[in-house]
């Protein structure tokens, strides 16, 4: 008898589910792809070469061309080699969305480095912590941001031995001159422009993808060129219904979310770099600029967080804008409400597809159809080649019950290969070819996934589970509120109770009595909010997730 019986279970019940979940997708989806067995620098050099002159970066008034960043990405391949990086090198990117970004992205493909992209809102501690876990040798960095970066490397315990600077025009910056600085443009143009020639595998690495952090010590997910690869296939013909509702090079991205987050990664740089398509950088993402992208260069798709939407459903110009070139937008990191939903799909006629991921599945597992039967309020069906199961969340042996909550696991070819240099952390989220997630779901009798909060932030309140969301949804519901996040603190009869911050749409008045009445007729007991605080903005990580985190330390510390 097998050691573990229940993955025989696990197989069998995916096996059932994997049917519904295919009657569900879009008429021309692939159940079960095919996917490249080229590397990376492979699809831009085809698009070089076929497309020179088609635009592949465009911010503001700069419209950069195929031709134009293969010859810079060159160059600064060459120069990076010049000054001493080798192939599986550790380089760190800290940067907005900015076309430097792409291009530096671009050489470390050529080369083989391996890409450690950097929050550069990150103080020198948590950069620090990123860069001696992963071995960062060299950073790329936006010269507002380089003091970080130089004072990282001066510390004898850094591995950081260089640091390059990039400056953009319209924010000067006076940096630092030494030993281990170099000036972007200045290594690019006295470097050679032939195509570099160092040969890659899809197993070697391309990628380490830094979780964010929010439940503990950020861990790197390796990601490989097959792993990316496999997602990149999967969500350009996703969100195209296999390129019937747009052709490949028709892929205009509106680079909004983060490129060093997982989901603006995958969504506004590898799927144009397989469809041939174009990137539109927004390097500050607030409603003005969101919009102005829009209209001056009509981007067919917006991966987006419902923060976006909401500044944008707010946008005075935004219904009276032409914002009729979506094909696709894709929102995910954290519940979308519907009233929300409804706002930017009845402005801009294009509907919302909600998902689910997470950096160590290289953005996807679940996400709703683009045309088909969609459930408002779920993240959708299992993810094409992608099996996913709800089990308990202690051991995770036991399958729950249809509609019942627990632990989501899945697998498929986009699991992270491991977490870097951390074998404890890895066997515990890596079991039996199954991904732990640590997120707490469940599926319907239909297949459709509903997420209901992470393990981390269930709140236990006189021995019941409350899940922050059930909280935050009553609250999106008050038509005064614009923005909610619910979260757990320390209640001495109780263990916890709750704490919800608010914050008000503009004009509107609101009372903590009020609130905590209202939530009275919509919840147990044991989930009314206690406390109120009402706020001018929530905090929010740099992909736009309210940070409960930082919510909970500051209702602690006003106790």
């Amino acid at each position: 008898m097998s050691e573990k019986p229940w993955l025989k279970v696990f197989d069998e019940e995916a096996a059932k589910w994997r049917a519904l979940w295919h009657a569900e997708y879009d008429d021309k989806i692939d159940v079960a792809p095919e996917y490249p067995d080229k590397p990376l620098k492979w699809w831009f050099n085809k698009w070089a070469g076929e497309q020179p002159d088609k635009p592949y970066i465009m911010q503001g008034d700069t419209v950069l061309t195929y031709s134009t960043v293969n010859e810079m990405a060159k160059r600064l391949g060459n120069a990076l080699t010049g000054i001493g990086v080798r192939k599986n090198d550790r380089v760190a990117i800290m940067s907005p969305n900015l076309p430097q970004y792409v291009l530096s992205l671009q050489a470390l493909l050529k080369i083989g480095a391996i890409e450690v992209p950097a929050n550069p809102l990150y103080t020198v501690p948590e950069l620090s912590l990123q860069f001696k876990d992963s071995g960062t040798e060299t950073v790329i960095v936006m010269a507002m941001f380089a003091d970080k970066a130089i004072e990282i490397m001066k510390n004898i315990a850094s591995p950081v031995k260089r640091v390059i600077v990039f400056h953009v025009p319209t924010i000067p910056v006076e940096v630092e001159k030494g030993e281990g600085i170099f000036d972007f443009n200045e290594i690019i143009m006295g470097a050679d422009n032939a195509e570099p020639e160092v040969e890659l595998s899809m197993d070697d690495i391309v990628r380490l993808q830094y979780t964010g952090g929010t439940t503990g010590i950020p861990k790197g997910c390796v990601l490989t060129h097959r792993i990316v690869s496999s997602q990149m296939v999967r969500i350009s013909q996703w969100a195209t219904n296999n390129f019937s509702t747009m052709e490949k090079g028709d892929l205009r991205a509106l680079g909004a979310i983060p490129f060093n987050h997982v989901f603006g990664y995958c969504s506004n740089i590898c799927c144009p770099l397989y469809c041939g398509g174009s990137i539109v950088t927004v390097p500050v993402p607030n409603p003005d600029t969101l919009l102005d992208a829009i209209v001056k260069y009509q981007p067919t798709v917006f991966p987006t967080v419902p923060a976006m939407i909401i500044g944008l459903n707010n946008h005075p110009r935004f219904a009276e804008s032409d914002v009729s070139c979506f094909k696709g937008v894709f929102s995910g990191s954290s519940a979308l409400p519907a009233e929300v939903l409804n706002t930017f799909e009845s402005i801009t006629g294009c509907r919302i597809v909600e998902g689910y991921g997470m950096s160590e599945s290289t953005q996807q597992i679940t996400a709703n159809p683009g045309h088909a039967r969609r459930k408002i309020g779920s993240v959708g069906v299992a993810w094409p080649d992608t099996d996913v199961l709800i089990v308990d969340d202690k051991e995770g042996t036991k399958i729950m019950p249809v509609g019942e909550p627990g632990e989501i696991i899945f697998r498929g070819p986009q699991v992270m290969k491991e977490y870097w240099d951390n074998p404890q952390e890895t066997a515990i989220a890596l079991r039996d070819g199954w991904l732990y997630t640590g997120d707490i779901g469940r599926i319907d009798e239909d297949g459709f996934v509903y997420i209901v909060d992470r393990k981390k932030d269930i709140i236990i309140s006189s021995g019941f589970n409350v899940f922050p969301r059930d909280i935050d949804e009553v609250c999106y519901s008050m038509p005064e509120v614009l923005d909610a996040c619910a979260v757990g603190i320390p209640h001495e009869k109780r263990g916890e109770t709750v704490k919800v911050f608010l914050v008000l749409k503009e004009g509107a008045s609101l009372t903590a009595e009020e609130v905590i009445a209202r939530c009275r007729e919509k919840l147990a007991p044991f989930k009314v909010p206690t406390d109120v605080e009402f706020l001018p903005d929530l905090p929010r990580t740099l992909v736009g997730k309210p940070d409960r985190k930082t919510m909970k330390a500051m209702a602690v510390a006003s106790d």
